[in-house]
């Protein structure tokens, strides 16, 4: 129970680097340290209640299931990240369209260059942020011999 409380106050911290090296050089350019800090400081404080509606809830499943390896929580995580963000642009597009089929083409194209930004940036981020929850919460069974899989 300690490492899972250890893991919830340390991983989300784990978007900084993630979104240092995606939006730094940008941020920099234009807003100095006060732009970079106005993209990764809210990113740190969302973070933390969404780890604990949908990240507990995940880990605790694949905890129950042994399914601990990297793999099975980088996975978790991309799709935790992604998945609503692309429901929001499928969204987007049908309002925009009006929901008429003849309007979802260009819809679409007016729509996809955000929703394959807001899903890499998403799922990057959730992606490190199951890893780094991993790493803490499961310290002492990664350790030992029998490890996960």
């Amino acid at each position: 129970m300690t490492r899972t409380l250890a893991a919830i106050l340390i991983a989300p911290f784990a978007v900084v680097p993630v979104l240092a090296i995606m939006f730094g050089p940008w941020a920099l350019a234009r807003g100095g340290l006060t732009g970079l800090a106005g993209i990764i400081g809210p990113a740190v404080v969302v973070t933390y209640p969404l780890l604990i509606l949908f990240g507990l809830p995940v880990h605790a499943a694949l905890a129950r299931q042994r399914f601990t390896g990297r793999s099975h929580y980088a996975l978790a995580g991309a799709l935790l990240g992604a998945v609503p963000v692309v429901g929001y642009c499928l969204v987007a597009i049908g309002f925009e369209a009006k929901f008429q089929l003849g309007a979802m083409g260009s819809a679409v194209v007016r729509n996809a260059e955000w929703g394959a930004i807001g899903s890499s940036v998403f799922g990057a981020c959730s992606t490190a942020v199951a890893l780094a929850f991993r790493a803490v919460a499961l310290s002492a069974r990664l350790a030992s011999p029998s490890g996960s899989r």
